[in-house]
């Protein structure tokens, strides 16, 4: 593999110089990370939107799916322009948007909570309850959007943003963190239980191990499963991150955001 061309590395110490104090690694990764973030979400916002043959008819699941990337998407835009085009420590309100695109970033991204919620409520719906009148879909989503807000909006009260020897420094602080990853930890271990735990009684899923319907339910179990513990290890080990060392560097913390 042909070493960097000497225009390119003059390119990339340029935008390391400029109002950052991000080692030309540090940056290197950075770039790779916010693009390959960004393919892997315009695949799969492809992918959705090919799959879609009549959008008046759009399952609300899948629109949260939509949403979801869309939202993730704009955060790593967002978040490469604040980088690499003005750097986060090129002054206090460079700083200060960070740790705000990260915390809006945060919450919206949320929405994969209202995603489990309607996994759970079409596993469960045989009934045919209306979601305004099932207590388990209430509790799970206006109950759940409650407690959350409780618990999320001491996170912008209390957050940290400063630029201390020229690099900025980002996070919350502690009494607000903790309360969050405890939530987080919850809310996540909750909603794929309920989802779960119906597809565990299903006769299909127990007993006819090669029936197609079976093989269906097992993947879908399967993958909402590993996808729920990936969630939660990479929320839960970057909020930790900021808790133990009390902020870190901006740069670090956006792309910790961009890789979970």
């Amino acid at each position: 593999m042909a070493p960097p061309s000497l225009p390119a590395l003059q390119v990339l110490r340029h935008v390391q110089t400029e109002g950052s104090t991000e080692p030309l690694s540090g940056l290197v990764v950075s770039i790779f990370l916010a693009m390959l973030s960004q393919s892997t979400l315009a695949a799969f916002i492809a992918q959705r939107y090919l799959a879609v043959k009549t959008w008046a008819q759009l399952p609300l699941v899948q629109g949260l799916v939509f949403a979801i990337y869309i939202d993730s998407s704009l955060f790593v835009l967002a978040t490469a322009v604040l980088q690499f085009g003005f750097g986060v420590s090129y002054s206090a309100a460079a700083c200060e948007t960070a740790i705000l695109l990260c915390l809006i970033c945060y919450v919206t991204t949320k929405l994969i909570y209202m995603f489990m919620v309607e996994k759970a409520y079409i596993i469960r719906s045989s009934n045919k309850k209306t979601r305004l009148k099932s207590k388990l879909y209430l509790f799970n989503s206006f109950g759940m959007i409650g407690a959350y807000c409780i618990v999320v909006i001491p996170n912008f009260v209390f957050r940290i943003a400063k630029v201390e020897d020229g690099e900025c420094i980002i996070g919350m602080q502690r009494p607000a963190m903790i309360p969050l990853i405890v939530f987080d930890l919850i809310v996540n271990i909750y909603l794929t239980s309920i989802f779960l735990k119906p597809l565990s009684n299903l006769y299909s899923y127990k007993n006819v191990e090669h029936a197609p319907g079976s093989r269906r339910l097992r993947s879908m179990a399967a993958r909402t499963f590993i996808g729920a513990v990936c969630t939660l290890i990479s929320s839960i080990i970057n909020l930790s991150v900021l808790v133990g060392l009390n902020g870190e560097p901006g740069w670090v913390c956006l792309m910790c955001c961009n890789s979970d």
